[in-house]
C-alpha cells in the first residue's frame, strides 16, 4: 500500500505543475511568479529548479501533460461513435465539461500563447504544435469518413472549417461568459458535413 509520500499527486514535480495550471489559469503566466509556485506547492526553491530550471520550462510541461490528458480524453470520447455527426458532438462535449470544471477560462493553450510575443518562444511553438494535432485528430478520427466521398481540397477546406469553429468555440465562450458559442459552432460543424445534415438531440 502506498503512503501519502509515495503518491503521485505527493512528488514535488507533480504539485508544482498542479500548482502551477490553477495559478496559470486563475492569475495569468506573468502574473504568477516563482516564488508563489514554490510556496504554495509546499516545495523547497531547490527542489523546483532541480525540475524547471526556469518559469517557461514549467510552462512546456504543464501544456505538455495537459495535452497528454486532454487528447487522450478527447480520443475516448470520439472513439465510441462511427459517424462524423456524433463525432463531432463528442468532441464539443469536451467544452461543455471543461467549462463546468474549470470555468468561463478558455483554452489553456491560447491563454498561455497569448502571454509570449515572440513567435520563436517554445511555448508558441508548443502551442503551435498542439493545435496542428488537434487539426490532425480532426481530419483522422472525427471527419476520416468522408475522406474518399470529396476532392483532396474540398476535404482539406472542411478539416479546417470544423477545426477552426471547434476551436474557436471556446475563446468565444470566454469572451462571453456564456456557452451560446460553443451550440453554434456545434450546430455550423454538422451542416457542413456531406449527407449528414440534422440536428444533435
Amino acid at each position: 500500500m502506498k503512503t501519502k509520500d509515495s503518491s503521485p499527486v505527493s512528488r514535488p514535480r507533480e504539485r508544482i505543475i498542479e500548482t502551477a495550471s490553477r495559478l496559470f489559469f486563475r492569475q495569468g503566466y506573468c502574473s504568477t511568479g516563482i516564488n508563489q509556485i514554490i510556496s504554495e506547492s509546499g516545495v523547497a526553491k531547490a527542489s523546483f529548479y532541480a525540475h524547471f530550471p526556469s518559469k517557461e520550462d514549467l510552462a512546456i510541461a504543464w501544456l505538455r501533460q495537459r495535452e497528454e490528458n486532454w487528447m487522450q480524453q478527447l480520443g475516448e470520447r470520439v472513439g465510441q461513435h462511427q459517424s462524423a455527426e456524433k463525432r463531432i458532438a463528442a468532441m464539443y462535449t469536451m467544452w461543455y465539461d471543461q467549462i463546468c470544471e474549470e470555468g468561463y477560462r478558455g483554452c489553456g493553450f491560447i491563454n498561455m500563447a497569448g502571454e509570449f510575443s515572440s513567435e520563436e518562444s517554445p511555448v508558441r511553438t508548443c502551442v503551435r504544435d498542439h493545435k496542428n494535432r488537434v487539426r490532425q485528430f480532426v481530419a483522422n478520427h472525427v471527419l476520416d469518413q468522408h475522406r474518399d466521398t470529396m476532392t483532396p481540397g474540398g476535404y482539406d477546406e472542411l478539416v479546417d472549417a470544423v477545426y477552426s469553429l471547434f476551436d474557436g468555440a471556446i475563446v468565444q465562450a470566454q469572451n462571453f461568459m456564456q456557452d451560446w458559442p460553443i451550440e453554434a459552432a456545434l450546430k455550423a460543424s454538422i451542416n457542413m458535413l456531406p449527407h449528414e445534415r440534422g440536428e444533435i438531440s
